[in-house]
């Protein structure tokens, strides 16, 4: 039933320019503020690479140096067997010196870490008590775990109140949060849900996959910037946004990592992560957290980006970040960002459903620090050109959008 209702709902749509954009190839070289793509040189807004990561020359030499020395498998093997160097045990000490915690555990994916840390730290019995927008990693590894989840209203410390209230003093509880939410920028209020775990006696864990190296003035994420870091009971994090290469991580208290480290499917049932990969990214966080200036050519573009559509009339939500969500609806985010590609020379990315609920479709804009305010000026005029092509077609998504 439930198939047959969403082939109904697709084919109310243009599907070809919906293949076209949200399903088409990418280009491989997508990092950096000006790309190839189908032969032409385009201007990008699409990537998490806030610090110019991806494309830095060190970061890439040291790939390219442990590439050419032990090849793109080596270790083989999962962790527990033969997957276990020194390089991730050295890698690992520098996450946890960074996050300033006991210990640290890297995962070969961003998602293997928030899965398998989360559904190896509760169990039948306990309560998951997720914010309703956490991300699917969490979910699932919720899921995963047997435990019973409740989701509490988005931000909102009083209706998770109201769910701690209710439930068992004596029952086990995990509070999972992501630091900074990747569709609609907001930060989570870390500061009213650590009072609240505290009064209630529950653990929290947070995903900061977005937060890590541009949040804070150490780079820390959204922790250090409300000032909380130490009352968070386990952090994690990504490598696939501000750090420009993949893995994810936890961070907390050494009894917490070493059990995760012994349970977690993640772990346990995966390749251990490439050399040449956690080369690079042990170069990337030495250079992310000396990135002040990176940092705040971030913030300065994202200010001057979000001032600017809201000018033009774009409606882009309670950002607080660099995350920048063009509201535009289904139709509008798909034809617009289809226009902008073809037309513009401006790669963008459309997230609509499942990514966002039903009808909330967006164009999500991510300035770094090697753009420019002549890139983001060039962004917003082709924007507005494709919006307005776009209400002459009839889409009110985007004509009520720009009201």
């Amino acid at each position: 039933m439930r198939f047959r209702e969403e082939q109904r709902i697709a084919a109310q749509e243009d599907l070809p320019i919906v293949e076209r954009v949200i399903f088409g190839v990418s280009p491989t070289e997508n990092a950096g503020p000006w790309i190839e793509a189908n032969g032409r040189r385009m201007l990008q807004f699409s990537t998490n690479d806030y610090l110019g990561m991806s494309v830095h020359p060190e970061v890439r030499a040291v790939a390219a140096e442990y590439a050419a020395r032990y090849g793109i498998s080596a270790p083989m093997g999962a962790r527990p067997l033969t997957g276990t160097i020194e390089l991730h045990l050295e890698f690992e000490r520098r996450i946890a010196d960074f996050k300033r915690t006991e210990a640290a555990l890297s995962f070969t994916m961003g998602a293997g870490a928030m899965i398998g840390a989360v559904a190896c730290l509760a169990r039948q019995g306990d309560l998951l008590i997720m914010d309703q927008l956490a991300h699917a990693s969490l979910v699932c590894g919720g899921k995963i775990s047997g435990a019973s989840i409740k989701f509490f209203r988005h931000n909102d410390p009083e209706n998770l109140e109201r769910v701690l209230k209710r439930s068992d003093p004596a029952r086990p509880k995990l509070i999972v949060v992501d630091g900074v939410y990747s569709m609609n920028g907001d930060i989570a209020p870390l500061r009213e849900i650590c009072d609240l775990k505290e009064r209630y006696g529950a653990r929290l864990f947070m995903d900061d996959a977005h937060g890590h190296g541009v949040c804070g003035d150490h780079g820390r994420g959204a922790a250090e910037m409300l000032g909380v870091e130490d009352r968070i009971d386990l952090h994690a994090g990504t490598f696939s946004k501000a750090f420009g290469t993949y893995g994810g991580f936890i961070a907390g208290p050494k009894e917490v990592v070493f059990y995760v480290r012994c349970l977690a499917p993640t772990i346990l049932f995966t390749k251990a992560a490439p050399a040449c990969v956690v080369a690079a990214t042990m170069k990337s966080l030495e250079l992310v957290r000396k990135a002040n200036d990176r940092r705040k050519r971030v913030w300065d573009n994202a200010r001057y980006l979000q001032g600017l559509l809201r000018e033009r009339g774009f409606e882009v939500g309670d950002t607080q970040t660099p995350i920048t969500p063009i509201r535009l609806g289904d139709h509008g985010a798909v034809h617009c960002a289809d226009l902008l590609r073809r037309r513009h020379g401006v790669w963008v990315s459309a997230v609509v459903y499942p990514a966002v609920r039903r009808g909330n479709g967006i164009i999500r804009a991510i300035p770094t620090a090697l753009h420019t305010h002549e890139d983001v000026d060039y962004l917003v005029n082709s924007l507005e050109a494709a919006r307005a092509e776009v209400q002459a077609m009839g889409k009110p998504h985007v004509a009520a959008a720009a009201q």
